[in-house]
């Protein structure tokens, strides 16, 4: 055992190093609540200055202040017996022991504590009874306390000298590393730090020493009894002032399967970010406050955005720039914001969610939510750019649409053609049996004896005929005119004379059923046209004009040239028709309702062909009508413009006659 130190100067130990003595009291008091055992600490000359409360408790002492010291350690001849037993003397006034009053002498197990210089700068202790008994029993007891504490303890601790040399390791280190208890590297702990990681160890004891605090933890690799390697993350802490350690602790855990864990997360994420950069469609992973986890190139290209894609991590989509947001919008937060906030709100998987941009492109996107422990972490949006794909569907879309209107038309035609058939076979039918039946009478010898009968079966027969002649030629004068297979025969056209013929013919007719039949022609120029054609428009409109108008009723007939036009107008006062019928009432065959439902005669080419006619001629037909109240049908011819006046191609198709104007 070290000597004493020579006296020092009476209370010259009181102030030195209280940082120490701190230091020594924490720890004391620590063990204390560990151990029911008395602990006290003295400086060189034997006087205590710290006695825990366990000791103080069991002597029943009452101290006021930690200026008053009882106690006294007295060591035989000045210096420590070599079993380490000494006596501490207490004495206190109004202190009864069992050996009287006034002092005591109570044995107890003592420990130098050796400054750097080499000397004795106190002790400290453990009281046990004068003979070593069960005190020293105790004493044991909690020394194998405190081992199985530390070295049960899944923390490795180390502790290294003030030459960085080791002095002590806890036997997790060993159950770790595979060494043995008494292993003692002969080239020193540093030698077990995998090379390089060597110099970064050297490197903080060397701060340490100096006086420099490191508080966070250290990761360095430490060579097993195996070879292998293990990932420790240690807090190293300067304690060479403290009287206890009087060196460096080094707390350790071991993080390898920690480390590898990350090591293997780390590699997993680098080939999955890989994997989705190398993807054509755009990624964009958000986190819950919208901030950019991940993105690719694609995203950048897709959105030309001005900047690669990692720098777009951490910022927002909103930061990315006016002009950005104002050419492009945000690709997550459309026009459609509430779409978008749905999206977000409902935390649900979307796909095939479709968003058109503001430069008119249309883009595809999914939305994936993350979640994470039964939390919502953020999102990720994929994003392809389906703009020719959307084009083709939407032509394929029209294309349909098209179709079906064609094939709706067809049907209609269809179903026109079932009733023209219909209408045809009964407008056939009529004559025929007019013709069949006089026929027959006239072959049975009746009217053979009167010759005036046998004349008006005759003239039924012919009138019968005749009809079947103009149904037949109406037909095929449509189909003529509509192929362009019949040209028209140009000629000038006196439209007033014209007109005052064709409503002088119809004047009998009107006559019959007690109509009003009127013109109001007004003056004006000829026009180029084919005047057979131009009268048999005009016949069909006074035609359908009586025919649908009630007995008593009104017809009349306006013409006048105005702005380059003959404005002509053919009036009733008829039966008029159905507002929906109107626009296919120019068409082949159709006929309106009200007049089938009313049996009125005819086949329904008449407007269809005047409307080719008038069509041939340049012009235009409009149809004006109200059921119970009338119609009026509006025809304009133009005037003439020059040489050749106003004629139009005699090759109008059948086509171009379909654009006319009904």
């Amino acid at each position: 055992m070290p000597a004493a130190a020579s006296p020092a100067t009476p209370g010259a130990l009181d102030s030195a190093e209280p940082l120490n003595r701190d230091a020594v009291r924490q720890a004391l008091g620590a063990l204390s609540t560990l151990v029911s055992v008395g602990l006290f600490a003295a400086d060189a000359e034997g006087s205590c200055w710290y006695v825990n409360q366990p000791l103080i408790d069991a002597l029943g002492l009452e101290l006021h202040s930690r200026e008053e010291r009882p106690f006294r350690l007295a060591l035989p001849g000045g210096t420590i017996p070599r079993d380490g037993l000494a006596y501490l003397e207490v004495t206190a006034a109004g202190f009864e022991s069992a050996a009287g009053s006034g002092s005591t002498r109570l044995g107890a197990r003592v420990m130098p504590l050796v400054a750097g210089s080499g000397e004795i700068s106190g002790y400290l202790g453990v009281v046990v009874d004068g003979d070593g008994g069960e005190s020293v029993k105790t004493l044991h007891t909690s020394e194998r306390l405190v081992d199985a504490l530390v070295d049960r303890s899944p923390e490795v601790i180390t502790i290294l000298n003030e030459d960085g040399t080791w002095r002590y390791s806890n036997a997790a280190a060993w159950r770790l590393l595979g060494f043995r208890a008494d292993f003692d590297p002969a080239d020193g702990i540093l030698s077990l730090i995998h090379p390089d990681d060597l110099h970064l160890a050297e490197g903080v004891l060397a701060r340490l020493r100096a006086g420099v605090v490191r508080p966070e933890p250290l990761e360095l690799r430490v060579r097993a009894a195996g070879g292998t390697w293990r990932y420790l993350e240690s807090l190293l802490e300067n304690l060479v002032d403290d009287p206890v350690v009087h060196g460096f602790l080094i707390r350790s855990h071991d993080v390898t399967e920690r480390r590898q864990s990350r090591l293997a997360l780390l590699e997993a994420n680098e080939r999955l970010s890989t994997l989705i950069s190398s993807m054509h469609f755009a990624v964009l992973m958000e986190d819950e406050e919208r901030r950019i986890v991940f993105t690719n190139e694609a995203f950048v290209s897709l959105f030309e955005v001005p900047v690669s894609a990692d720098q777009l991590i951490g910022k927002k989509v909103t930061d990315l720039g006016p002009e950005f947001l104002q050419h492009f919008g945000d690709p997550t937060w459309t026009d459609a914001m509430d779409r978008s906030a749905e999206v977000v709100q409902e935390s649900r998987p979307i796909v095939g969610d479709r968003i058109t941009m503001t430069d008119d492109r249309v883009l595809e996107r999914d939305y994936l939510p993350i979640v994470a422990g039964g939390e919502y972490r953020g999102h990720v949006w994929l994003f392809r750019d389906v703009s020719v794909q959307a084009r083709a569907e939407a032509a394929w879309e029209l294309l349909i649409a098209r179709q079906r209107r064609e094939n709706e038309r067809l049907v209609q035609l269809d179903r026109v053609k079932a009733g023209f058939l219909a209408e045809i076979s009964h407008e056939l039918r009529t004559p025929l049996t007019s013709i069949l039946s006089f026929t027959e009478l006239l072959s049975d010898g009746i009217g053979n004896d009167d010759p005036a009968e046998q004349s008006e079966f005759l003239e039924i027969i012919r009138r019968n005929a005749d009809r079947l002649l103009r149904l037949v030629d109406d037909l095929l004068l449509l189909d003529r005119l509509q192929s362009g297979a019949m040209p028209l025969e140009w000629g000038v056209v006196d439209l007033p004379s014209l007109l005052t013929t064709c409503v002088s013919a119809f004047a009998p007719s009107a006559d019959l059923k007690g109509i009003s039949l009127s013109c109001e022609i007004g003056e004006g120029p000829a026009i180029a046209g084919d005047p057979d054609r131009l009268s048999q428009v005009i016949d069909v409109l006074l035609s359908n004009a009586i025919k649908f108008t009630p007995e008593k009723g009104r017809v009349k007939v306006n013409a006048a040239p105005q702005d380059g036009l003959w404005h002509i107008e053919v009036a009733d006062t008829g039966i008029g028709i159905p507002k929906n019928e109107q626009e296919s009432l120019f068409e082949r065959f159709f006929r309106a309702t009200n007049a089938r439902a009313s049996r009125i005669p005819g086949s329904g080419l008449g407007l269809a062909v005047a409307r080719v006619i008038v069509a041939l001629h340049g012009g235009s037909v409009l149809l004006k009508s109200a059921v119970g109240s009338g119609t009026t049908v509006s025809i304009t011819l133009p005037l003439p413009t020059g040489k050749g006046g106003g004629q139009t191609s005699p090759g109008l198709a059948g086509d171009e006659a379909e654009g006319a104007d009904v």
